[in-house]
């Protein structure tokens, strides 16, 4: 992307909305595009952390993967937002992994040229700050959904995908476009693709939802919403 138009880009993200134009064209100057592969890893759980991201086409995850294997999928990213940003501040290793769900790109900040920027702009470290904060109240809003029953993390997962990919558009009839395979909602939502499908048939029963292949229609959009607060399919009908 030419200097200009990576300048004029950045600006529309929060966390670099605050920076003068001269710090922008500093910023744009050290930025490195990458176009990734679907599958591509980004980086590991455990690899030296020596910058953040800001994804701007395509779809990433951001994973953990336990020592049996298993994989707990933590944040989708979509365009637009950054991750990684412990990175800057740690200068020690990735807390997680990132990889490529489909062809993407992203735009790498490199760690060390950034902390002259830091150093000098308290607006930008509070805009970091607020990616941060938006990342822990992302994890606690995770661990509370485990509290609750499959169907109930479903619901939820469909109604934030809802309200991100049609905002104005939540209503009876609203579709949802499932962007990622059954398996990784699956992960991410803390359990195994037959007791996802079996939560997807009880909403689909109870006439909640309609599938098709990847899209999801939502025919009750009261009753999902009971069902993600955490209420039973039961409780629902009342």
């Amino acid at each position: 992307m030419e200097k200009g138009k990576m300048v004029e880009y950045l600006r529309q993200i929060p966390m670099f909305s605050a920076l003068k134009r001269d710090d922008l064209g500093k910023l744009a100057s050290m930025t490195v595009t990458r176009k990734i592969r679907k599958g591509d890893t980004l980086f590991r759980d455990g690899d030296e952390a020596k910058g953040f991201y800001l994804l701007t086409e395509g779809r990433v995850k951001v994973f953990k993967t336990a020592a049996d294997g298993r994989e707990q999928i933590l944040h989708f990213i979509s365009p637009g937002e950054t991750f990684a940003e412990v990175a800057l501040f740690s200068g020690s290793t990735y807390p997680a992994g990132a990889q490529a769900l489909e062809a993407s790109e992203v735009i790498f900040f490199p760690r060390a040229d950034l902390l002259e920027i830091v150093e000098k702009n308290p607006q930008f470290s509070l805009g970091i700050m607020a990616g941060f904060a938006r990342w822990v109240r992302q994890f606690n809003s995770l661990l509370s959904e485990y509290t609750k029953a499959v169907p109930s993390r479903l619901a939820g997962y469909l109604l934030a995908e809802a309200l991100r990919q049609q905002p104005s558009a939540l209503a009876d009839g609203a579709r949802v476009r499932l962007e990622v395979n059954k398996t990784e909602i699956a992960s991410l939502l803390g359990t195994i693709s037959a007791t996802l499908s079996r939560a997807f048939a009880l909403l689909r029963d109870a006439g909640i939802i309609e599938v098709s292949d990847r899209e999801v229609v939502i025919r009750d959009l009261s009753r999902l919403r009971d069902i993600a607060s955490g209420m039973s399919l039961n409780e629902s009908e009342g």
